[in-house]
């Protein structure tokens, strides 16, 4: 089901018994958290802003730059909507090259190209799986009189660069899947499904059952091994974007059996491409030639179809209620593209200073590397985070920004979601990786005024649930303000 929250709803349905604008009981709630032993060696930013009295009603340490994870993909989405639109849809454009002959094969090459869609033959949807993509361009081919290709099939994502990943994100992270990274044409999620269980006894080489999409040229080095039942799992791949291998660490408990753990796809456009050719063989349309790579098409080249993407509106709203790694990615490069003609990380990031600046903002102490937070080279202040949101909520794409954060009643955040008062309306992102964690958003309240929000922690000595709990006490406390 879907929940708008809207402008007038934030500044009408509100109807909360609150405290006054007063912050002593919030300060107190904050300084006690501040003497827990978790926070004996961490970083606390807090910053509370009166959107529309334009003021900072409550601050601690709020200059202070942190690292904030997922809070990136606030500035992300907004981003979008404010050059894009709600309604801007990717396009994967197919064409083909040659001349089709009176039996119906075509003397030529099929060419697939990119521009970022980040569910094309995504398996997380019906309407976008991979069967579901390939059936759908046998049709296309059948209906172009094509029986038959004498050729190849060829996927161009040269729209962004070949740099999937950001340089300074972690060698952990990229071989799994949420730092698969992102082209201009992916496939999958950049993802491959691994399918494990655990050995029949404690020490025993897990086993590697199958992969999903099956048959992939990826080469998978088993090294993980079977643990004590009490244990954690604690699989892990590794492996860069352009290798085609996989190697598997870590340990699966005793007893699990058949579990999914997915890793990051190298080379998505090959891979399309490879899939694609097998998927066409096997259904009664032959190719004679390799599947391969390019970056340029034939100067004459017929068009065949255009593939278009879910809407933007959508795209942003599963990028920040999942915190979607690729999605983020492939807004902050297609920007780079649509501001400099190429989408690579330098361009989204000349792009996102140029979006602070046409904001009224001073980007000077933020540091910005990545659409997703996943890189410890990003760092921002709370007062930034909360001058921004006050930014975005003057402008005319504030109300569709605004439907793509997460709202206390749901989202995958749920459980850290703070308890406020009945009616009183609350609207935030989360962000965590280790030793980080930190909330910002929306919120309003019996003054029927909006405020922005933004609470950031590092290096906190405890298990990221624990700081949780002191961060949604925090937030509980400001929205009684």
């Amino acid at each position: 089901m879907r929940v708008r929250l809207t402008l007038t709803t934030l500044l009408t349905l509100v109807a909360c018994t609150v405290w006054s604008q007063n912050t002593d009981y919030l300060d107190y709630t904050v300084r006690r958290a501040r003497l827990q032993p978790l926070m004996s060696h961490a970083s606390l930013s807090i910053c509370v802003y009166n959107v529309t009295d334009d003021t900072v009603i409550y601050a601690l340490d709020a200059d202070h730059a942190l690292l904030p994870a997922a809070l990136n993909k606030i500035f992300t989405t907004a981003a979008g909507f404010s050059r894009l639109g709600k309604d801007f849809r990717f396009k994967t454009q197919m064409v083909y090259s040659g001349t089709i002959d009176n039996r119906g094969v075509l003397h030529g090459d099929l060419y697939i190209i990119g521009q970022g869609d980040p569910f094309l033959g995504s398996a997380r949807f019906k309407s976008t799986a991979p069967d579901t993509l390939f059936h759908q361009i046998a049709e296309n081919l059948r209906n172009e009189g094509i029986r038959r290709i004498n050729g190849h099939i060829y996927t161009d994502g040269s729209l962004y660069d070949d740099e999937f990943v950001h340089p300074t994100w972690q060698w952990n992270d990229i071989g799994n899947y949420y730092g698969a990274g992102v082209g201009s044409l992916n496939f999958n999620e950049n993802n491959i499904s691994v399918y494990l269980s655990a050995g029949k006894a404690v020490g025993d080489t897990v086993k590697f059952l199958r992969t999903y999409p099956a048959n992939l040229p990826v080469t998978f080095v088993n090294c993980a091994v079977t643990g004590p039942a009490d244990t954690a799992s604690d699989i892990c791949f590794y492996g860069s974007p352009s290798e085609h291998i996989r190697v598997i660490r870590g340990v699966l408990p005793l007893g699990v059996r058949d579990t999914l753990i997915r890793a990051s796809m190298p080379n998505p456009a090959y891979m399309l491409a490879d899939q694609l050719t097998r998927y066409l063989n096997a259904h009664h349309i032959p190719v004679s030639g390799t599947p391969a790579t390019v970056s340029a098409l034939p100067k004459k080249v017929n068009n065949l179809n255009t593939i278009e993407s879910y809407r933007y509106e959508d795209i942003a709203r599963l990028t920040n209620y999942t915190s979607n790694n690729l999605c983020a990615e492939t807004i902050y490069k297609y920007l780079g593209y649509y501001q400099e003609g190429m989408g690579n990380y330098d361009n989204g990031r000349r792009f996102m200073d140029l979006y602070f600046r046409e904001l009224g903002l001073d980007p000077d102490g933020v540091k910005m590397v990545d659409g997703s937070g996943l890189s410890r080279d990003n760092h921002v202040t709370s007062r930034f985070l909360c001058q921004f949101l006050s930014a975005v909520a003057r402008q005319p794409y504030f109300e569709d920004f605004l439907g793509s954060l997460g709202l206390s009643s749901q989202t995958g955040e749920t459980q850290a979601m703070p308890r406020v008062a009945r009616r009183c309306h609350l609207a935030m992102k989360g962000g965590s990786m280790t030793a980080v964690r930190g909330y910002a958003g929306y919120f309003t309240n019996a003054d029927d005024k909006l405020y922005s929000f933004a609470v950031i922690s590092n290096n906190y000595d405890s298990s990221g649930e624990d700081m949780n709990l002191v961060l949604k006490g925090i937030i509980e406390e400001i929205t009684k303000l």
